[in-house]
Order: structure tokens, then sequence, then C-alpha cells
């Protein structure tokens, strides 16, 4: 066994920032800090995940404990993170509440942007709901799917949100099925109008082509946001904005923001998996009650029961289609199918996706659309 690793102490002082990149294990041991605008508790031992990077800001004097895994780091910073802009977005949004979206390149810092708006306006006495719309990097739920919560309080990542409903997209890249990924969201964001004052709409990188801009246009027609919030590094953002009709707010990248590599983003999504199948056991549904179909077909299309799609994942939905969970298709075999899930819900259907996954919940091929 590796013995165990001794925690360094840090002091920090007032308006100083340690800048955490996962793994990493920390507690605030005196004084106080806050994460994305969410206090942190004292005395606790919080995780942060690998390749991930939170900011703990020290709002007076404090004592950091720091348990480094391998690869992770920190460093000191004398200043905050957070953009000054983001803070007045903040205000605003306490003002005029309604619907806002959140656009950006890959890696510009929508979560955590989302993040820190959440907390500010749920501190501020706000219902906030959250519509987390990034298929290939989704925090709420699993990678695939789009979801939606309430923050009920504040929180240090999206992650800490509780999935209440969620719909199975299927691919982890918008492009393959933009349509039902702008019906979707529509939905959820309709859902959560009812019972929030301001719905934050978190929406995914894809914005560096003709069909990406198309497809966000569309997205923002439909969704009809009271206000969008443009995040960039530079004039990226500038083409998406000039198109929308809504009014808009052009806002600065963190300068602290990380850019993941292809393969970074790939082991951050294989975590997401992980997080949703470990513990699966193997549930065996039948033809008879449950619809099989392919995650980009009509909802009328119905597949044969012997089909290759061993390895698969697939989501399993209720009456409403809404997801119930995610599975990995172990076989395919005299009209059932050998399921491996944690949901212990029957599903109404069955729908196939893109991704071909390991036992290990690894990305290791993908469907006939790439």
């Amino acid at each position: 066994m590796d013995p165990p690793v001794r925690p360094v102490t840090h002091r920090i002082g007032q308006g100083h920032t340690i800048l955490l990149t996962g793994p990493v294990q920390f507690k605030l041991s005196e004084g106080r800090a806050q994460c994305f605008g969410a206090p942190i508790n004292p005395d606790t031992w919080i995780t942060v995940e690998d390749l991930r990077q939170d900011p703990i800001l020290a709002t007076e004097p404090a004592t950091l404990e720091i348990k480094m895994g391998p690869d992770g780091s920190w460093k000191e910073l004398l200043e905050s993170t957070i953009p000054t802009g983001w803070t007045e977005a903040a205000h605003i949004l306490q003002r005029q509440q309604g619907v806002a979206a959140i656009v950006g390149d890959v890696d510009s810092g929508k979560s955590s942007l989302c993040t820190f708006l959440a907390n500010m306006c749920v501190q501020n006495g706000l219902k906030v709901g959250v519509v987390d719309a990034d298929v290939g990097q989704a925090d709420i739920g699993p990678p695939t799917t789009i979801s939606s919560s309430l923050a009920s309080e504040p929180i240090l990542t999206l992650q800490d949100l509780r999935q209440e409903t969620a719909f199975f997209i299927g691919d982890t890249s918008p492009s393959s099925v933009p349509d039902k990924l702008t019906r979707l969201i529509v939905r959820l964001k309709e859902k959560l109008v009812s019972s929030s004052e301001l719905v934050l709409v978190n929406t995914d990188g894809w914005i560096g082509d003709l069909p990406a801009l198309r497809f966000k246009e569309e997205l923002l027609h439909e969704t009809q946001p009271d206000l969008v919030l443009g995040l960039s590094r530079g004039s990226e953002i500038d083409p998406l904005l000039d198109m929308v009709s809504s009014a808009s707010i052009r806002l600065p990248s963190s300068t602290y923001a990380r850019m993941r590599s292809r393969e970074e983003r790939k082991n951050v999504r294989e975590t997401g998996y992980r997080r949703f199948l470990l513990g699966s056991k193997t549930m065996k549904i039948s033809q008879e009650n449950t619809k099989l179909r392919m995650f980009d077909r009509s909802e009328q299309q119905v597949l044969r029961w012997d089909r290759k799609l061993k390895g698969f994942l697939a989501g399993l939905l209720d009456d409403h289609q809404e997801l119930l969970g995610i599975g990995r298709i172990r076989e395919m075999i005299d009209g059932y199918a050998l399921v491996e899930t944690r949901t212990t819900e029957r599903p109404r259907f069955l729908e196939i996706g893109n991704i071909l996954l390991s036992s290990k919940y690894e990305e290791i091929g993908y469907g006939m659309l790439h």
C-alpha cells in the first residue's frame, strides 16, 4: 500500500487565492474562504477531482490544509480569479431575473460562470434553476445527456446539484442531433420557469463554424432568453452575439481558465460515465414491454432486437421519454437486451446512443454517424 499523503499547511492572506488543480483534497482549518462565491465549510475535507480546477479565495486571512494527488497541483495568486464583469452580471440578474443563456467556446469557463452566478443569486434569496445543456462535458448528469436542477444552496461545482429531470441525447456532440437537442433544452427550461425566479441555461462550446452558429442562433431563438451572456477570451463570441435578438453582455473569461487537451476532455467524460455506471447491475429488458430505437431516428422507428449492439451506451426512458438512467448494452439475444445500469425502474423505451464503451466505461468507438 502507498503511504498516506501528509497534508501541507498553507496560510493565505485576505483577497489572495489558492488555485487547486485536481486531484487534490483540502480543508479550511482557520479563517474564511469561498469558491465561486460559495462559502467553504471549515474542518471538512473537500475533493477536487482529477483535471478540475477550483479557486479558493480567502475572504479573511485563512489557513488551508492540502493533500496532493498524482499530478495534482496548487499555486497562490495575489488576486481573485473572478473577473469584475461576472460580479456585475450577477447584480443584473438579481434585479432582472428571468432566463439567462450562457454561451462561449470550449474551456472558456461557462460552467464556472454558471456556478458563480447561481451562488450569488441563491445567496441573494432567489429561486435558481439550472439547465445543463452541454452534452459533451455534462456536469449535473452523465455525458450524452442534458439535465435540470434547482439550486437551493451555494455549491462548489455544478456536480453538487441533484439531477431532477434529464433527457438522453445519445452523443457527445451537438452536431449530430441539433433539432432534438434544441427541443429538449426548451422542455427543460419551460419546466424550470414555473418554479424558479431565475433560470440559467449553460450551453456547449460548439461555436467555431457556420453550422455551430446556426445551431446556437436557433437554440437562442427557441429558448427566448431575457439575457445572453457571451463568454470569451477575445472576439470569438462576437459573430454569435451579433446574430441574436435578445439583450446580450460580453464577459471576459477568467485569466486563469484552463485549456484542456482532447485527451483530457475524453478522460473527463469517462469519469462522468463511471459516476453513473459504477455499481451497475444487469437488467433483462424484453421487447414485449420496451421499444428499441436509435438516438438519431424518429420516435416511431423501432429496431430489430437481434442487432449487434454490445458495448453501446443506451438511455433507459420512461413513458414521458425522460431519462431513468444510462446503461451499457451487454448483449442482445432472443428478443431481450441485457443492460448494465443502476436504475431499477423498467424503461418504456431503450434508446441506443452513438458511443461504444468498454467494460471499464472507456470510450472505444462510435456508431455510424462518426
